[in-house]
Protein backbone atom coordinates (compact mmCIF):
# COMPACT_ATOMS: atom_id res chain seq x y z
CA UNK A 1 0.00 0.00 0.00
CA UNK A 2 2.98 2.46 0.26
CA UNK A 3 3.80 2.57 -3.58
CA UNK A 4 -0.14 4.57 -4.25
CA UNK A 5 0.53 6.94 -1.40
CA UNK A 6 4.31 7.68 -2.47
CA UNK A 7 2.75 7.93 -5.81
CA UNK A 8 -0.02 10.19 -5.06
CA UNK A 9 2.33 12.53 -2.95
CA UNK A 10 4.46 12.73 -6.28
CA UNK A 11 1.44 13.12 -8.59
CA UNK A 12 0.88 16.30 -6.59
CA UNK A 13 4.02 17.93 -6.03
CA UNK A 14 4.42 17.91 -9.90
CA UNK A 15 0.82 18.90 -10.21
CA UNK A 16 1.66 21.67 -8.28
CA UNK A 17 4.93 23.03 -9.72
CA UNK A 18 3.54 22.72 -13.11
CA UNK A 19 0.65 24.76 -11.88
CA UNK A 20 2.87 27.52 -10.27
CA UNK A 21 4.87 27.49 -13.04
CA UNK A 22 1.98 28.22 -15.33
CA UNK A 23 0.31 30.82 -13.23
CA UNK A 24 0.46 34.19 -15.40
CA UNK A 25 1.65 37.00 -13.49
CA UNK A 26 -0.88 40.00 -13.11
CA UNK A 27 0.29 44.06 -13.41
CA UNK A 28 -2.05 46.04 -11.61
CA UNK A 29 -1.94 49.51 -10.53
CA UNK A 30 -3.21 50.62 -7.32
CA UNK A 31 -5.91 53.44 -7.25
CA UNK A 32 -5.47 56.95 -7.62
CA UNK A 33 -6.53 57.70 -3.95
CA UNK A 34 -3.84 55.16 -2.47
CA UNK A 35 -1.19 57.22 -0.16
CA UNK A 36 1.32 56.17 -2.38
CA UNK A 37 -0.22 57.33 -5.57
CA UNK A 38 -1.03 60.25 -4.26
CA UNK A 39 2.52 61.05 -2.78
CA UNK A 40 4.24 60.12 -6.19
CA UNK A 41 2.17 62.40 -7.80
CA UNK A 42 2.37 65.11 -5.65
CA UNK A 43 6.49 64.56 -5.78
CA UNK A 44 6.65 64.43 -9.72
CA UNK A 45 4.12 67.67 -9.68
CA UNK A 46 7.09 69.33 -7.12
CA UNK A 47 9.53 68.43 -9.71
CA UNK A 48 7.76 69.03 -13.26
CA UNK A 49 6.60 72.53 -12.25
CA UNK A 50 9.31 73.57 -9.86
CA UNK A 51 11.70 76.70 -11.37
CA UNK A 52 14.55 76.79 -8.94
CA UNK A 53 18.14 75.77 -10.20
CA UNK A 54 18.18 72.53 -8.17
CA UNK A 55 14.62 71.14 -9.08
CA UNK A 56 15.32 71.85 -12.66
CA UNK A 57 18.78 70.05 -12.01
CA UNK A 58 16.41 66.90 -10.89
CA UNK A 59 14.23 67.29 -13.44
CA UNK A 60 16.78 67.00 -16.00
CA UNK A 61 18.05 64.24 -14.32
CA UNK A 62 15.23 62.15 -13.96
CA UNK A 63 14.68 63.00 -18.08
CA UNK A 64 11.38 65.13 -17.18
CA UNK A 65 9.87 67.69 -19.30
CA UNK A 66 8.60 70.96 -17.42
CA UNK A 67 4.81 70.69 -17.49
CA UNK A 68 1.89 72.12 -15.76
CA UNK A 69 0.62 70.27 -12.65
CA UNK A 70 -2.58 69.23 -15.16
CA UNK A 71 -0.31 67.27 -17.28
CA UNK A 72 0.63 64.94 -14.56
CA UNK A 73 -1.83 62.17 -13.95
CA UNK A 74 -1.98 58.99 -11.67
CA UNK A 75 -2.68 56.18 -14.48
CA UNK A 76 -4.96 52.84 -13.85
CA UNK A 77 -5.77 51.64 -16.91
CA UNK A 78 -5.42 48.03 -16.92
CA UNK A 79 -3.30 47.85 -20.12
CA UNK A 80 -0.95 50.59 -19.08
CA UNK A 81 -0.44 48.73 -15.76
CA UNK A 82 0.13 45.57 -17.99
CA UNK A 83 2.88 47.25 -19.88
CA UNK A 84 3.99 49.34 -17.11
CA UNK A 85 4.72 45.97 -15.13
CA UNK A 86 7.00 44.43 -18.13
CA UNK A 87 8.89 47.05 -18.34
CA UNK A 88 9.50 47.75 -14.52
CA UNK A 89 10.12 44.18 -14.22
CA UNK A 90 12.75 44.58 -16.99
CA UNK A 91 13.96 47.45 -15.38
CA UNK A 92 14.83 46.19 -11.56
CA UNK A 93 15.73 42.88 -12.39
CA UNK A 94 18.35 40.62 -14.06
CA UNK A 95 17.66 38.82 -17.61
CA UNK A 96 16.00 35.76 -17.17
CA UNK A 97 14.41 36.46 -13.71
CA UNK A 98 11.09 35.06 -13.75
CA UNK A 99 8.05 37.46 -13.67
CA UNK A 100 6.48 38.05 -10.67
CA UNK A 101 2.66 39.77 -10.14
CA UNK A 102 2.99 43.46 -9.11
CA UNK A 103 0.58 46.19 -7.75
CA UNK A 104 2.31 49.38 -9.21
CA UNK A 105 1.68 52.69 -9.29
CA UNK A 106 1.95 54.81 -12.59
CA UNK A 107 2.00 58.08 -12.72
CA UNK A 108 2.25 59.62 -16.41
CA UNK A 109 3.87 62.81 -17.27
CA UNK A 110 2.45 64.36 -20.46
CA UNK A 111 2.54 62.17 -23.15
CA UNK A 112 5.99 61.81 -23.20
CA UNK A 113 6.52 59.76 -19.61
CA UNK A 114 5.63 57.43 -17.30
CA UNK A 115 7.45 57.27 -13.88
CA UNK A 116 6.47 53.45 -11.92
CA UNK A 117 6.59 52.43 -8.63
CA UNK A 118 6.47 48.81 -7.20
CA UNK A 119 5.78 49.94 -3.41
CA UNK A 120 7.20 46.32 -2.60
CA UNK A 121 10.72 46.29 -4.85
CA UNK A 122 13.24 47.72 -3.03
CA UNK A 123 17.27 48.51 -3.27
CA UNK A 124 17.72 48.81 0.30
CA UNK A 125 15.91 50.89 2.34
CA UNK A 126 15.00 52.83 -1.01
CA UNK A 127 11.91 52.08 -2.92
CA UNK A 128 12.86 51.81 -7.10
CA UNK A 129 11.29 54.31 -9.07
CA UNK A 130 12.07 53.92 -12.72
CA UNK A 131 11.52 56.31 -15.11
CA UNK A 132 10.15 55.61 -18.88
CA UNK A 133 9.47 57.12 -22.20
CA UNK A 134 6.22 56.54 -23.93
CA UNK A 135 7.58 53.59 -25.84
CA UNK A 136 8.57 51.54 -22.43
CA UNK A 137 12.41 52.65 -22.94
CA UNK A 138 13.76 52.58 -19.63
CA UNK A 139 15.23 56.39 -18.93
CA UNK A 140 16.99 56.02 -15.46
CA UNK A 141 15.33 55.44 -12.34
CA UNK A 142 15.56 56.80 -8.29
CA UNK A 143 15.26 55.59 -4.67
CA UNK A 144 12.98 57.26 -2.56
Amino acid sequence: MPAPSRLCLLLSVMFAITWQNGRAQTYTCLPDTAEQAQVLHDYIVSVVTGTDSETIALRNLYHLPAVDASKVTVVTTASVCKQAGAAYHTAVTTAGTPAVSRTLVVVKVSTTRYIVLDPNQHAGEFAIHVVFDNKWKDLGGFGA
